[in-house]
């Protein structure tokens, strides 16, 4: 990840996120937040462009959690809850003032164009978003219809094969880079 962040600063590429997903058992047992500022600090990389996705599991120690959510959040780390609307997330975790993104599961954008009860539930999730100031990303977007969908409901901002299946990380600077210069 380090390295990814590294080689897009010296692409210029400042304004691209690198995600990392973890879970809140991961965090809670190991020192990632550690590792990561460290890290950050080390090679004197903007945290800015570092995003941590948090899966929707519960922690055993919540309290252990939240002490390094916040010292990442205070860095300048994006905090992102993943997978939003299944397991344990719930509606209050949007009111964490270090949420900035949640991504809306993959449960509720494949089929979306088809799904009424999906689309409204969707919009939802897009105006939560929106009222509290929180970007909102669809996963696993696969069709064209969905991502149309997506767009007419409002969401900006989407990941899935529709636009790129996965690819290693080279070609993903590549890609990062090619994106930049056709804005």
């Amino acid at each position: 990840m380090l390295r990814f962040i590294d080689a897009l600063v010296k692409a210029d590429c400042r304004d691209v996120r690198v995600a990392m997903n973890v879970s809140p058992r991961e965090l809670e047992a190991g020192d990632i937040d550690e590792m990561v500022l460290n890290g950050l600090a080390a090679k004197d990389l903007p945290a800015t462009m570092f995003e941590i996705e948090i899966t929707e599991e519960s922690p055993v120690d919540p309290d252990r959690v939240d002490e390094k959510l916040g010292r990442l959040s205070h860095a300048g780390i994006s905090i992102a809850l993943d997978d939003f609307g299944t397991g344990f997330s719930t509606l209050a975790s949007l009111k964490d003032s270090r949420i900035r993104k949640v991504k809306i599961d993959q449960g509720f954008i494949r089929g979306l164009a088809k799904s009424r009860e999906d689309r409204l539930l969707v919009k939802t999730v897009i105006d939560l978003g929106r009222t509290l100031g929180i970007e909102v990303m669809a996963e696993r977007v696969e069709t064209e219809a969905d991502r149309q969908t997506l767009h007419k409901l409002g969401c900006k901002t989407a990941q899935g094969f529709l636009f790129s299946k996965a690819v290693p990380l080279s070609q993903a600077l590549g890609l990062a880079v090619k994106e930049r210069q056709e804005l």
